[in-house]
């Protein structure tokens, strides 16, 4: 056979790449290359974030406070009609939705079925007010004090004398 015709592969200056087969290749070879390499000894968490981050202890202090921790906004219903202009607007509207909605505590979403839908028509309603306020979803309104009632403080103070008008007008 004459080198005046080698094909690419039968060239020995031509460095052909390798070609993996199931007959030449080893799994365990090719994971241990591409692997990620961890120290066992070394510990890779943080564990000045052990206490804020541990579930019960988030469930604990809510039950204690009656507040969730901060960072989280409970949904706000409302006529928001004037403000979609266009598609991408109103997608991001429902997108950012969901995500208050998925903000919420597990058992306020199983009340609802995991359904935002369900919360918003649930919402809709003033006869639930009540449980809306039990849930968390809403802020307890201020207590009302009626007029002419004493305040919880003591009487109310007497109004200020109004001063007599002076005898005429000055010139």
């Amino acid at each position: 056979m004459s080198s005046d015709f080698l094909l690419p592969y039968q060239d020995p200056s031509v460095e052909v790449p390798f070609q993996r087969t199931m007959w030449n290749y080893d799994r365990m070879a090719a994971s241990d290359e591409s692997a990620l390499v961890f120290d066992p000894d070394e510990d890779m968490t943080q564990q000045q974030f052990k206490e804020e981050s541990d579930i019960n202890e988030i469930v604990r202090r809510f039950g204690l406070t009656g507040q969730v921790p901060d960072g989280i906004n409970m949904p706000m219903s409302g006529d928001f009609s004037e403000m979609v202009t266009d598609f991408k607007t109103a997608a991001d509207m429902v997108r950012q939705s969901q995500e208050a909605f998925m903000e919420l505590p597990a058992e306020v979403r199983a009340r609802f079925y995991n359904d935002p839908q369900k919360l918003l028509d649930f919402m809709e309603d003033g006869r639930n007010r009540d449980e809306a306020v039990r849930l968390g979803i809403l802020k307890a309104p201020p207590e009302q004090v009626p007029l002419g009632s004493p305040s919880p403080s003591g009487p109310a103070p007497a109004p200020a004398p109004v001063p007599a008008p002076s005898g005429g007008a000055k010139s």
